[in-house]
């Protein structure tokens, strides 16, 4: 059709793509519309992933919350969890560091280390399997 118009056909085409894509399993569709926005950037990196997913970009955001929700399912952020964790675990190691040093400091004084040397290396290893657990847990949250 000439004047940029379009044709009943290609209408009848385009809702038939959009119908499709707003559709879920069984007949069920999405009628519900979410507006927000994002920055250049932000569109640009969504629109990236879904077209590497082979999706669109609505259908890739939808199904990215939906993985988010299950992952997250308890309701609280593990991320928030986790942060406070490693505040714990650095919070601990200064405090063995600052022992280990004052026991170094009395070892090189007297030629003998002292006797709560073993229980501090002992508590830093079990600290040190808390780093690695959870640098296994942000690997996971992170990919």
């Amino acid at each position: 059709m000439a004047g940029g118009g379009t044709t009943n056909e290609e209408q009848v085409s385009k809702q038939g793509k959009l119908q499709r894509r707003s559709q879920l399993g069984g007949g069920r569709r999405r009628d519900r519309e979410m507006r927000f926005r994002v920055s250049d950037e932000e569109y640009k990196e969504i629109c990236e992933a879904a077209h590497r997913a082979g999706a669109a970009y609505g259908t890739f955001i939808v199904h990215t919350v939906q993985a988010a929700i299950r992952q997250h399912g308890s309701g609280q952020q593990p991320t928030l969890a986790l942060c406070e964790e490693l505040r714990s675990i650095a919070r601990q190691l200064n405090r063995i560091g600052v022992n280990i040093n004052q026991m170094a400091r009395i070892a090189n004084a007297t030629g003998q280390a002292p006797q709560e040397l073993s229980a501090s290396l002992a508590y830093l290893e079990n600290v040190l399997r808390r780093v690695d657990a959870s640098s296994v847990e942000v690997g996971r949250l992170l990919r």
